[in-house]
């Protein structure tokens, strides 16, 4: 099933402007106390100075003190940066209760429930602050609370398996949102029929035991009232997702309930974006999903695992560490959920073939990161689904958003499998086969030639492939 269009969690390019959120007020204040303090002390020594050096023409040594403002108020504040949003590449502060505000990460366990807090420490803003680099990527000292991980991390499917209409592999394509394989990470869970009842919902369930790192509540950005997202870690490298829920459980509205905002907002806004470490075990009740939309995105990101693309400069974390959610359960359950996959195969966004058309393309400075991109990306390669097909997606530059599915051939130069062209070759065309509940956009053909394994020329027509191929005015893609 093919999500929505929609906003979507990566709404990082939505969040590049903001600014350095100020200092807690109470902080702030008994910054200012101590400050206060630091520089009466000092006057006291310098006093004590002037009369020494007025007695013996000699100014004393004053012993170094790192705790001794006077010391150290000549040193400049480090600058910090303002957070940013899951999947943006810039630094994200560590804001809010549950992660660390100090290099150091000093959090005491709570014995009782293993729950990872905030010390409460404050430190200087001269002092090195950590940052999650993205919200859903957690700090090496967030990171060294957890466990090493295993090979199952997963023992509870994400919804009753009766309830499982069908799962979407990785890596699907629908434009302009999606015009990339490599933009969906995760595989599409459909638990109910698309358009149907907003309140036909199914519970939602915490796969393993994990520790939730994101809430992001989100409303009205859907035809269903709710649509929130949670990210959560099951270990030091393995990261999870679930997207498009449709209610939160009293146990998930407890957290966001009891989160503590340190500097102003409500739990969830843009002030005070809800970053944590809380546990959660295996089979606690998250929320819902299904309603309107039907589907959720169920992945997983694993930091050992890399995946191969022509340059990572253009890709975010997700991207690149994507995984088969599938791989870490044990049998008999990895099975039975696998068996539900369409094609009967989890999917990769790992299609890239070095020298030849087939892969990812970019127009410009677009990334896979920023939204706005979509419009500006190109996809020549496998379906998802169709194991014997494969896919052009377009996001717009050469034509309007389109996709289109056809059987690639092994010879000639009319639908040619994509990692057959290769640079040199000539000038090759495309064009659908008409699939009407999987192509979209306008029909037509579209001629390229690889000019390199770094870059392509590509042209929209209306018509069909039509030999002699030959191009008008065509656009370089890059990547």
């Amino acid at each position: 099933m093919a999500m929505l269009p929609g906003p979507e969690l990566a709404p990082d390019k939505r969040q590049e402007n903001r600014q350095p959120i100020p200092l807690n007020k109470m902080q702030s204040l008994s910054y200012k106390m101590k400050s206060a303090a630091a520089i009466l002390m000092a006057m006291v020594l310098l006093a004590g100075c002037s009369q020494q050096a007025a007695q013996t023409g000699q100014i004393p040594d004053v012993p170094a003190d790192k705790n001794n403002a006077a010391a150290v108020s000549a040193q400049e504040p480090e600058k910090t940066s303002p957070p940013s949003a899951p999947g943006d590449d810039k630094p994200a502060q560590n804001l809010g209760g549950g992660t660390p505000n100090n290099a150091q990460g000093n959090y005491p366990q709570n014995g009782a429930t293993g729950r990872v807090e905030n010390s409460g420490s404050w430190k200087p803003p001269w002092e090195p602050q950590e940052h999650r680099r993205t919200y859903e990527l957690l700090t090496e000292s967030e990171r060294r609370q957890l466990p090493e991980c295993g090979s199952v991390l997963m023992t509870q499917s994400p919804v009753p398996i009766e309830k499982i209409q069908a799962i979407e592999p990785i890596g699907s394509t629908s434009p302009p949102e999606h015009a990339l394989a490599s933009s969906s990470t995760d595989t599409y869970i459909a638990v109910s029929q698309q358009g149907g009842s907003t309140e036909q919902k199914v519970p939602l369930y915490a796969p393993g035991d994990m520790w939730i790192t994101v809430i992001q509540p989100r409303t009205g950005v859907t035809q269903d009232p709710e649509d929130h997202v949670i990210h959560y870690a099951f270990c030091r490298d393995v990261f999870g997702i679930v997207d498009h829920v449709k209610g939160f459980s009293p146990e998930m509205k407890k957290i966001i309930g009891e989160y503590k905002c340190q500097y102003g907002g409500v739990p969830g806004d843009q002030a005070c974006p809800i970053l944590l470490l809380e546990p959660v075990k295996a089979g606690t009740l998250l929320g819902y999903v299904g309603g309107w939309q039907g589907n959720f995105n169920f992945g997983t990101w694993d930091l050992r695992v890399t995946n191969r693309f022509p340059g990572t400069g253009r890709y975010g974390p997700r991207s690149l560490h994507s995984s088969c959610p599938f791989d870490y359960y044990a049998e008999p359950l990895k099975s039975t959920l696998s068996e539900k996959l369409e094609g009967k195969r989890c999917g990769t966004v790992e299609t890239y073939v070095p020298g030849t058309l087939q892969g990812e393309w970019f127009y410009g400075d677009a990334t896979n990161t920023r939204g706005g991109d979509w419009f500006r990306q190109v996809y020549f390669g496998p379906s998802n689904v169709f194991a014997q097909k494969h896919v052009v997606s377009v996001g717009g530059v050469i034509s309007e958003p389109l996709k289109w599915v056809f059987r690639p051939k092994n010879e000639g130069r009319i639908n040619r499998t994509p990692s057959d062209v290769k640079a040199g070759g000539g000038i090759y065309c495309y064009e659908g086969e008409g699939n009407f509940n999987y192509d979209k956009g306008p029909k037509g053909s579209i001629l390229v030639q690889a000019l390199s394994d770094r870059e392509m020329q590509a042209e929209y027509s209306p018509g069909p492939c039509k030999e002699p191929l030959g191009f008008a005015g065509p656009f370089n893609f890059a990547r």
